[in-house]
């Protein structure tokens, strides 16, 4: 179960639920997000996802193995 908690397809798929769920809440509170806001938000999540795609954290093809857990 702790090999599950080092792959990083569990964090990115994990980060997008809690910010969508965030969204979600803010709206049943009456909290509206801009498009403005919106926006940068998506600069700011691209520019993050540049830098681990670069840095081979998001996405390692050169072992072939993708976004699989370690084998026990």
């Amino acid at each position: 179960m702790a090999n599950k908690w080092r792959n990083h397809g569990l964090w990115v798929a994990l980060a997008s639920a809690v910010l969508l769920a965030a969204q979600s809440i803010g709206a049943l509170v009456g909290y509206e997000i801009t498009n403005e806001l919106i926006a940068d938000v998506m600069v700011a999540v691209n520019s993050l996802l540049a830098v681990l795609v670069v840095l081979g954290v998001v996405s390692n093809p050169g072992k072939g193995s993708g976004f699989k857990d370690a084998e026990k």
